[in-house]
């Protein structure tokens, strides 16, 4: 689940293998030095394995599969990890490699499968090592075979089988290191199955375990503080992990780091610490290249959406969003990917079982062939159904998806009651909206309205029946207009509306047609008797310029104008005379 690619190497990679040999000879004796320094001493090895190469013929067959090996090694730790595959894998088939160092070369394939997320060959390869590992004579390198296999089906995230070979490790009678890695595997693997007590003596006595492997133990710690996470205990959380972050924090470890804050900052923002909260959050994005698809990346990205939706900002909410659900995407599709593999392997193990059963049974190869090619159309019939329903849970999550985008995008352009476009949403469509016409030489021309008298409707009516004035207005208006006219509620009872390219004319009589629609509206619907009317103030590009601010400003002086000469009116703004030209209820000046 969490346990690190760097442990699993320095696990398969740091034991030491004896050669057994009749005589040693000092090319042995160069051999075996290789052996040990080969990842403290890389550019010394090298040198030492080319004098090898040269002697190649004066070794035996031990010693020429332990060259074999250490070869193989020094291509995978320069990063080439197909041809360190080939090699070890040549190791593995010939029958002359001796068992110990077969059995090495399965360990360090199963690291490279995990690392580069071939997991059915991964698989392969754990069967092959718990069919060895049995014959291992030596104590250590059978121990490093069953931290394999329980960091494997960790990683697959099979805790069951991952907690059965932890228990072997541990009952094993371990070194020190090895208890520590045995206890830090379970206690991984009972989170995983949600069956971690945090109360249990054991833990403390695992986490003691572990005083001289500080990255081990972060990961308990980080284990524990995650089964608190859970229980929301935050402050349990808190004890668990501040006393041992610098520590953490000194070992430049980018996963168990990232874990660790990852954890911090969802305690931090359950406790509305929101300025930390925040901070963690952005390091784990900071760490995320190389990091793979994480958990922690997931939480990261969830925790910076959550913070800038609380805040209001949603504009960096949605693309935090988007990014939270594309981590979460990336995360879910390499789980599935393990637990098809896993699926795989098990029907391939049930498969190559009935094979043997039905062989036994039956001594006819004609036979035998038609009912493996039954099997085989089964297994294409369970694949493609497996496909089938793969595809259809990718199409709903991206259905998902799609719908809370759109959610998210009507929640930030649209006022919530009216369903026009909101303040923030106007200014920019209507920003854009001018320099279109500014460009163009383009007329524009400007209306504002605010309804009279709202406040003793919402007093004396309530608000639901306010509400309800609102949208019947918004609706009304909304029928007066063009396709293209910006139409929005930007105060309470207050509305514009931008109309590009239509000069004052026109734009005196869509605000006359709107006045006389909110004055018609019916309120008996609402169980009451009272009038809706507005008073509108207008204005173009030829009186106030092409700045928004001016236009609203000149609008909006007009608008009072109406007020303050009797409302259920339209007034003009008159930049030449200092004042608005007020506009009769039932007629229309010329211009």
């Amino acid at each position: 689940m969490r346990l690190c690619y760097l442990i699993f190497s320095l696990l398969v990679l740091s034991l030491p293998l004896p050669i057994c040999s009749e005589e040693v000879s000092d090319l042995g004796s160069k051999l075996q030095y290789a052996n040990e320094i080969r990842s403290s001493k890389p550019a010394e090895f090298s040198l030492i394995l080319s004098e090898l190469r040269k002697n190649k013929n004066q070794l035996n067959s031990e010693q020429i599969s332990l060259l074999a090996y250490l070869e193989a090694y020094e291509v995978t730790y320069q990063g080439k990890l197909d041809e360190g595959t080939k090699l070890l894998e040549q190791l593995v088939r010939n029958s002359d490699t001796p068992i110990e160092i077969v059995f090495r070369s399965v360990i360090s394939l199963i690291n490279i499968f995990s690392i580069t997320n071939q997991w059915t060959e991964g698989l392969s390869y754990l069967k092959h090592l718990l069919n060895l590992i049995d014959r291992i004579g030596n104590t250590e390198l059978k121990h490093n075979g069953y931290a394999v296999a329980a960091m494997f089906f960790n990683q697959l995230g099979q805790y069951s089988s991952a907690i059965h070979y932890a228990e072997k490790l541990k009952n094993s009678k371990p070194s020190k290191r090895n208890t520590c890695l045995a206890n830090g595997l379970a206690i991984e693997a009972q989170l995983g199955l949600n069956q971690l007590e945090v109360d249990s003596p054991s833990l403390q006595t695992a986490v003691a375990s572990c005083d001289e492997e500080v990255i081990m133990e972060g990961f308990i710690h980080s284990f524990i503080a995650t089964k608190y996470l859970r229980d929301g205990k935050t402050r349990e959380v808190y004890e668990q992990l501040t006393p041992s972050l610098a520590s953490i924090e000194q070992t430049r470890y980018p996963r168990l780091i990232a874990e660790v804050y990852a954890t911090l900052a969802s305690a931090y923002l359950l406790d509305n610490r929101i300025g930390e909260a925040r901070l963690k959050a952005e390091k784990i994005v900071n760490l995320a290249k190389g990091l793979g698809n994480t958990q922690a990346i997931v939480t990261a990205y969830k925790v910076l959406y959550e913070i800038a939706d609380l805040s209001g900002d949603y504009k960096t909410a949605l693309d935090y969003h988007i990014k939270y659900a594309q981590a979460d995407k990336a995360y879910l599709d390499d789980i599935k990917t393990k637990h098809l593999a896993f699926q795989l392997a098990e029907h391939q193990a049930a498969e190559q079982k009935s094979r043997i059963a039905l062989l036994d049974r039956q001594n006819n190869l004609l036979l035998t062939e038609q009912q493996l090619a039954r099997i085989q159309a089964e297994n294409n019939r369970l694949f493609i159904s497996l496909l089938i329903a793969i595809i259809t849970l990718l199409g709903f999550w991206a259905y998902k998806s799609w719908t809370i985008q759109k959610r998210l995008k009507q929640l930030a352009e649209y006022d919530a009651l009216t369903h026009v476009f909101n303040r923030g949403h106007f200014t920019q469509v209507a920003q854009s909206a001018l320099s279109y016409c500014e460009s163009s030489e383009v007329d524009l021309s400007y209306i504002l309205f605010d309804l009279d008298n709202f406040k003793q409707i919402n007093d004396k009516y309530g608000h639901a029946i306010g509400d309800w004035v609102l949208k019947k207005v918004a609706k009304a208006c909304q029928a007066q207009g063009r396709k293209n006219d910006i139409f929005a509620r930007i105060g309470g009872e207050e509305f514009c509306i931008a109309l590009p390219g239509c000069d004052l004319k026109t734009a005196i009589k869509l605000a006359e047609a709107c006045r006389e629609a909110i004055a018609t509206i019916d309120c008996s619907a609402t169980g009451h008797e009272f009038n809706v009317t507005a008073s509108f103030g207008i204005t173009d590009t030829q009186m106030s310029g092409y700045k928004l601010e001016r236009l609203i400003n000149d609008a909006d002086s007009a608008m009072y104008q109406s007020k303050e000469t009797g409302r259920d009116r339209l007034c003009i703004f008159d930049p030449e005379a200092k004042r608005t030209i007020p506009q009769a209820s039932h007629s229309l000046l010329s211009l």
